[in-house]
């Protein structure tokens, strides 16, 4: 049960990461976006590692580099796609595609084992993430090519999560901080490369995820840091979901994210709540409490 409340915990400051993050996007590009957000993460992580300890290990520094290979391909997907769509139903295909990539590889390769009420959670977990997405405002607004990002965005997710999974217990945040500080490095040589390269930023440009003339940049930038922040926040957290419990239950319910951030476009941007959003999030809910009792 405590990885589950982890998880739910997890799940809800990454809403409000995705929340800030999916409006950075629009003011400063998605790249930049990234950058900002890997760089408020790591700020907070590096923080976080001597109040709570680590230990160095090849398998730790293996897992937080790897993770950050697919949170890198996950944010800049993920943001370009936020640039393009609705942030709800972004984030609801994100979370979708990201549930599954925990799932099957708990089940296929770590041998773990779920009941029929665990695998009717997932499914809950994953099917109210999807029409939460939907009734923010229908697939069909969002066009293809941001459906293709945001998948692409959930698979690099969904491989960070079982990267992090891998993380000794006795490794601490060592690995959510190599991935963040990782995810770093990346996205700032690819800002560099792009500054030097104007075909590529060109190309950049096309995918929405360069705006070539930013608009709001204060805001964006703090925008940003601050999903970078709640980004580092939901990483620490979700370590110790990892640790207490199975894979395959913290990846669906880690991946309620849409949940939270479209409750905060109702707090904050006054938005509607429409009666397929509250079936939505009444169904994920109910997936985390079948998870729990699973």
């Amino acid at each position: 049960m405590l990885s589950v409340l982890l998880s739910l915990v997890a799940a809800t400051v990454w809403g409000g990461s995705d929340f800030s993050a999916g409006i950075a996007s629009r003011r400063v590009g998605a790249l930049y976006a990234s950058l900002l957000t890997f760089l408020g993460a790591t700020v907070l992580l590096l923080i976080a590692v001597p109040v709570i300890g680590t230990d160095w290990s090849g398998e730790a520094v293996s897992a937080g580099l790897i993770a950050a290979l697919g949170a890198t391909v996950g944010f800049i997907a993920f943001y370009a796609g936020l640039a393009l769509a609705p942030i709800g139903v972004v984030t609801a295909i994100v979370a979708a595609c990201e549930v599954v990539v925990p799932v099957l590889v708990a089940v296929i390769w770590k041998g773990e084992q779920l009941t029929m009420i665990g695998w009717v959670g997932v499914f809950a977990a994953g099917a109210g993430a999807v029409i939460v997405g939907a009734s923010e405002g229908g697939w069909g607004g969002a066009g293809l090519r941001a459906v293709v990002l945001a998948v692409i965005g959930g698979v690099g997710f969904g491989l960070s999560v079982v990267a992090l999974d891998f993380a000794p217990e006795s490794s601490g945040v060592l690995a959510p901080g190599l991935e963040m500080a990782g995810g770093l490095v990346l996205v700032t040589l690819l800002v560099l490369v792009m500054r030097a390269v104007p075909s590529l930023r060109r190309s950049l440009e096309s995918l929405a995820l360069f705006v070539p003339e930013p608009q709001g940049v204060r805001g964006g930038i703090g925008l940003g840091l601050l999903a970078g922040a709640l980004q580092g926040g939901a990483n620490i957290v979700l370590m110790f979901a990892l640790w207490a419990g199975q894979l395959a239950v913290v990846g669906a319910i880690s991946a309620l994210y849409p949940v939270s951030a479209v409750l905060l476009a109702w707090v904050i941007l006054k938005e509607k709540l429409s009666t397929p959003l509250v079936v939505g999030i009444a169904i994920a809910l109910s997936g985390c409490v079948l998870l729990g009792i699973a």
